[in-house]
């Protein structure tokens, strides 16, 4: 597995799947998270007014062939509570999120990350090498990057 850290719109990206998450919240379909639902034509706040997307703790809500999108799936993890979000939360969503996508077979995947900031990035991804290790794929080695076992 390859982890990139790339800055492109989020709505070009040609993966298996594009990954965030949303808080639980009165409404989890705020900041960047709306601008997604600007895309996909109201379908996020559709999916929340139906209790479909409720926020709560690595709740999955996968969604295929989202319209308006070029990924070809969605995937929306549930944060938690907003106030209880930190890098340790981070990190668990990102591992939960990669194992679910490879047990479906994804081999792409990009996160939109609600945070615009560069930290909850690299906490991302280390969430990701850290769940890419304990399913026994790879190791990391002194520079950070993964060393494969065979497995995708």
């Amino acid at each position: 597995m390859q982890i990139t850290l790339e800055t492109k719109p989020f709505a070009t990206l040609e993966m298996d799947a594009l990954v965030s998450y949303v808080f639980e919240d009165s409404d989890p379909v705020q900041g960047r998270i709306a601008e997604l639902d600007q895309f996909t034509e109201g379908l996020l706040k559709k999916l929340a007014s139906s209790g479909e997307l409720t926020g709560k703790p690595l709740e999955m809500t996968l969604v295929h062939a989202p319209r308006g999108v070029k990924s070809a799936r969605l995937l929306l993890v549930g944060a938690g509570k907003r106030e209880k979000f930190d890098p340790a939360v981070l990190r668990k969503i990102a591992g939960a999120a990669l194992r679910y996508l490879k047990s479906r077979g994804a081999k792409q995947f990009a996160g939109a990350h609600p945070d615009r900031g560069s930290k909850s990035q690299e906490l991302a991804g280390r969430g990701i090498c850290l769940a890419h290790q304990s399913a026994g794929v790879g190791e990391q080695d002194s520079a950070g990057k993964i060393r494969e076992h065979g497995r995708a």
